[in-house]
């Protein structure tokens, strides 16, 4: 059950690294708004991750794999595979979060479902390439090499989040890890692997769990 509780108080933190994805496309570009002109380009997102999760209190990191998909310009599925499963679906405005637990998919509350909603209406801008209008983070683009993207959080945001740094990839449009700064001296590492841009998948992905 401990497990089970951090991955969902970072489930949000995991989320927003999707979003590196779509615009790292433009990565040899060093203004925003080349950056949204590249993200026009791309359909769809598939891919792998491996997290690692560093506590202070823990000797080792927690391990975590998954997979997500994206569909411009607002379907997303987010899911861990192991060492527990768990998924985020959204289509549009609609979003359905599950947990795997006792043989079943199980929903969460709606109260935790609608907290979400406000997160991925952020998402769903930066999936657009409107990074300007985002209000929680301001983007500082680096050309490296190698190339990287830091979001800077505002107030509010800050206090659990001190920073997101996204190293990118040579290949347009893939990233090779995302690293995030929290409080109390803890931080995730995401590390993306066989990342796939505008390849074809089943819409089914975005149905169900």
């Amino acid at each position: 059950m401990l497990e089970e509780s951090r991955m969902k108080k970072f489930f949000f933190l995991s989320v927003l690294v999707a979003t590196a994805n779509l615009w790292a496309a433009a990565a040899l570009s060093n203004d925003w708004t080349s950056l949204k002109e590249a993200s026009r380009n791309i359909r769809t997102v598939k891919g792998e991750f491996l997290q690692k999760r560093y506590l202070q209190i823990l000797t080792k990191p927690i391990h975590s794999e998954g997979r997500l998909f994206f569909y411009t310009p607002d379907f997303l599925r987010w899911e861990y595979l192991s060492p527990l499963r768990s998924v985020i679906l959204q289509k549009g405005s609609i979003i359905q979060v599950y947990n795997f637990s006792e043989g079943v998919w199980k929903p969460e509350m709606a109260q935790a479902v609608e907290a979400r909603r406000m997160v991925f209406a952020e998402i769903s801008q930066w999936f657009q390439g409107r990074f300007d209008e985002s209000k929680p983070f301001k983007h500082v683009f680096s050309p490296g090499p190698p190339a990287r993207v830091t979001m800077v959080p505002g107030e509010g945001i800050n206090r659990f989040i001190h920073r997101i740094e996204i190293v990118l990839s040579v290949r347009p449009g893939v990233i090779d890890r995302v690293e995030i700064e929290e409080s109390g001296n803890s931080r995730t590492l995401i590390e993306f692997r066989n990342v796939e841009i505008n390849s074809s998948f089943s819409s089914e992905v975005f149905e169900k769990p």
